[in-house]
């Protein structure tokens, strides 16, 4: 499969392979399936509005069903979130605070109207933003 055009093959990449070496280890450590630590991570990421369960055996059924019966950690869920986090080519690296500084000269820019809300302080990485 090395080399094929066939894009079905092009998902043996060492970047998923690290995914689910990290995922092996993790679960491992939970003392669960690679499937329900998979489907448990998935189904409490903020945007996954649903996850589709996927068995031909009532125990794979029965595997998937416990997925929903644990927590996971937040330190392996900050391994597994760092493992499978997106590769962000151009043009999102412009969104960066390497590109915005570097057009602004870190300084703020303009205000806005006094009639505006006040600032919000989000804290914690969401959305690409730390």
């Amino acid at each position: 499969m090395r080399g094929s055009t066939n894009p079905g093959f092009q998902k043996f990449t060492d970047r998923n392979w690290q995914i689910v070496a990290e995922l092996e280890r993790v679960a491992g450590q939970l003392g669960r399936s690679m499937a329900q630590v998979a489907l448990n991570w998935a189904a409490n990421r903020p945007g996954i509005a649903s996850v589709i369960v996927g068995s031909t055996r009532l125990d794979q059924l029965k595997d998937n069903l416990g997925a929903l019966d644990f927590d996971i950690p937040e330190d392996l869920l900050a391994r597994l979130d760092a493992v499978s986090r997106p590769v962000t080519p151009f043009p999102y690296s412009f969104f960066g605070p390497e590109i915005q500084g570097g057009l602004t000269g870190g300084q703020a820019v303009g205000d806005k109207p006094a009639s505006y809300l006040p600032d919000l302080l989000m804290q914690g990485t969401f959305a690409g933003v730390s």
